[in-house]
């Protein structure tokens, strides 16, 4: 920043606003597109992604404190996306803020409460993981699914107490932008420079440390006192200890080693994305009150909303992990979206060859003819019945013009059934008429 145009109040010059404004509008324009767009997409992905592992983590089979951590940490993701997200993109597309004032209150509120719900839930994640490991025995009323909700409960109540004054700093704030006036949702002391150096420190540097650096080194200490003893090679005559320990069970000791990399993996990511957006509010809180666009331009920008969608892509990465390294999470994935398709849909078609049609209802139906037939292959009489009786079910189901392709194939099917029935059985020709 040149010295020569910042005015004795130090508000940068005419001069140094129009060179600003010329270099920045145009990238604007793009952005005001491309951002919504993938802020779209961060919806669609998080919300189908979050609310399947909620529906699978609360099947019965799947209960426990892992999982009742799972549900809540899907939850705070929901509420990010659904409340926070799309108001966003909105003010990334316009340059005016176009809800009311207490909108902006909320979606500040909800913001910081998803964050720190989402951080702190991997930090009880951290502290299940290593009472499982360290103490499997003992920890085992303590980790129940009820004490994990009543801990998740403490948590967050804390955490929405301690918001409330956050939300309600937020507010409209408008101003010239050169040729225009524009407005955002944004903090208005500091927007407008009018907060001491002391409030605009502590108020980044607290995200800073309560949001990120403190639970994250909880977390790791954790883990590394966890990992020291899951990975340890086991002792001789140290097989069976008294409180349970993993080393009697190299099988318990695979199980928890998977469940802890998954827990791991999903701190890491996180990590990971939240670091810029870390970074960008601690630097601001140290050169409050300049700001890092002014000091940056149109690079600072970036650097910005780079960060903004890094953090924001974490809630929708999650369930992709449950999938692709839990197979509990992905045989349910694929349960749930088999029987929502049942459900949706019952595509009805005929395939046609070698004088032979079949009926298929859905990719998700495991019972075929072929499966029926080696399932009998021992019993004609019995596979002739089974099949009638699938067909008969299969029949209620079907109306209207696939009435006439269903029974056409059903006729086909029989003939299949028949080549396999010896020629004693002669009565089976038409146990499915």
């Amino acid at each position: 920043m040149d010295d020569d145009n910042v005015t004795d109040s130090g508000v940068p010059s005419f001069e140094q606003w129009m060179a600003f404004y010329n270099e920045t509008v145009a990238f604007e324009r793009k952005i005001g597109i491309i951002i919504p767009s993938i802020f779209a997409l961060i919806i669609v992905i998080g919300v189908v992604g979050n609310l399947l592992v909620v529906v699978v983590a609360l099947n019965r089979a799947m209960r426990n404190s892992t999982n009742t951590l799972i549900i809540g940490l899907a939850i705070s993701d929901l509420m990010f996306l659904l409340l926070c997200v799309p108001f966003t993109a909105i003010d990334y597309a316009l340059p005016v803020w176009i809800f009311p004032e207490w909108t902006c209150s909320m979606i500040n509120f909800f913001q910081h409460i998803s964050a720190y719900c989402s951080v702190w839930t991997l930090t009880l994640m951290a502290l299940d993981r290593y009472l499982a490991v360290v103490f499997p025995v003992d920890s085992l009323t303590l980790r129940s699914p009820k004490n994990t909700i009543v801990a998740l409960v403490v948590v967050y109540t804390i955490i929405v107490a301690t918001q409330i004054p956050v939300g309600l700093m937020h507010g409209i704030y408008t101003y010239d932008f050169i040729v225009e006036k524009r407005s955002t949702c944004a903090i208005v002391k500091i927007a407008t420079n009018n907060a001491t150096l002391t409030f605009a420190r502590t108020y980044f540097i607290t995200f800073n440390v309560f949001g990120y650096i403190l639970p994250l080194g909880i977390s790791v200490l954790l883990y590394w006192r966890m990992l020291r003893r899951l990975w340890d090679t086991p002792r001789p005559g140290h097989g069976n200890n008294m409180n349970g320990s993993i080393r009697s069970r190299p099988e318990t000791r695979r199980t928890k080693r998977k469940v802890t990399r998954l827990v791991l993996c999903v701190l890491v990511i996180w990590a990971v994305c939240w670091l810029p957006l870390n970074v960008c509010f601690f630097v601001s809180g140290l050169s409050y009150p300049e700001t890092l666009v002014m000091k940056g331009g149109v690079i600072m920008v970036i650097v910005q909303i780079s960060s903004q969608v890094l953090a924001y892509t974490n809630s929708c990465l999650n369930p992709i992990l449950y999938a692709l390294m839990s197979e509990n999470f992905r045989k349910g994935f694929i349960r749930v979206i088999c029987t929502i398709g049942r459900k949706l849909t019952m595509n009805t078609y005929c395939v046609e060859g070698d004088k032979q049609m079949r009926l298929e209802f859905t990719t998700c139906n495991n019972t075929t003819v072929t499966n029926s037939i080696k399932r009998f292959q021992g019993s004609p009489r019995s596979a002739g019945k089974a099949f009638s009786e699938r067909s008969l079910l299969l029949k209620d189901r079907v109306n209207g013009p696939h009435k006439k392709a269903f029974e056409m194939a059903q006729d086909t099917v029989v003939e299949e059934l028949q080549l396999v029935i010896t020629s004693d059985d002669l009565q089976m020709r038409c146990l499915s008429r």
